[in-house]
């Protein structure tokens, strides 16, 4: 049983060490922040779009994962007083979606206005613009998502649930250095983007670096047990091998 303890801590280090998240970005996400501007120098491509604002810019540089912390809000895509969350939900829609933009994708989601995110490498958007993801079908409570460069993708409030469940795990694609956060937005919330000007509020939003998932790893209390049964295993053949020995002996 000497033993024991030091296994204990030794399986409690690795789990704290799994878990564990660096704060790699502390950010205000406004509802005017045009996710299709990703990339762009200046605004003139977010104010031609709706009289937005360019995203916000999260480097990464060496992350393999992230997860999100999202407060803040509610936010306002309209001056009509349809507040919603970072889900969406409360926006007078029930699905939105957008085409994209040049080399970026679009994206088709349940309700509006919810916070997304785009992996970009270093030299912005280039070349064609991947396959737009639809959440309506894949739906929204997924434990591990893994978007492609220049894909825009559904954060919400970085949960499994609405406002409540586990943290989403965000894999980030080979080659992305960098981050953009921004809201999808459009008129009449379908097509092109746009309509930028009417959204007020904001999101607080924190990234962390993580790990990327492996299997899961067992309780503290299943690895007592676990190193209790194979203690109790080495007792039980020590006995037979003892037991033998008395017989031949």
């Amino acid at each position: 049983m000497k033993y024991l303890p030091g296994i204990t801590k030794a399986a409690l280090l690795l789990l704290i060490s799994t878990i564990s998240a660096s704060v790699a970005h502390a950010d205000v996400v406004y509802a005017n922040q045009d996710i299709y501007a990703a990339g762009q120098t200046t605004p003139t491509l977010a104010l031609s779009q709706g009289g937005g604002l360019n995203p916000t810019l999260v480097p990464i540089v060496g992350a393999s994962a992230l997860q999100f912390i999202v407060t803040g809000g509610p936010i306002t895509l309209n001056d009509h007083g349809n507040y919603n969350n970072a889900d969406g939900v409360g926006a007078a829609v029930a699905t939105s979606s957008n085409t994209g933009y040049g080399s970026i994708s679009g994206i088709t989601a349940p309700n509006a206005g919810y916070l997304v995110g785009l992996f970009v490498a270093p030299g912005g958007p280039s070349g064609s613009a991947p396959a737009s993801l639809n959440f309506v079908t894949s739906g929204t409570g997924f434990s591990t998502l893994s978007p492609l460069l220049d894909q825009v993708f559904f954060i919400g409030d970085g949960l499994t649930g609405n406002g409540t469940g586990s943290l989403q795990t965000f894999i980030v694609p080979t080659g992305a250095t960098q981050l953009y956060l921004g809201i999808s937005d459009a008129n009449g919330y379908n097509g092109a983007p746009g309509f930028y000007f009417d959204n007020t509020g904001n999101f607080l939003v924190t990234t962390n670096f993580v790990a990327v998932p492996t299997s899961p790893i067992p309780e503290p209390s299943s690895l007592l047990l676990l190193a209790t049964g194979g203690l109790g295993l080495l007792a039980t053949v020590g006995r037979k091998r003892l037991g033998l020995l008395s017989i031949h002996g």
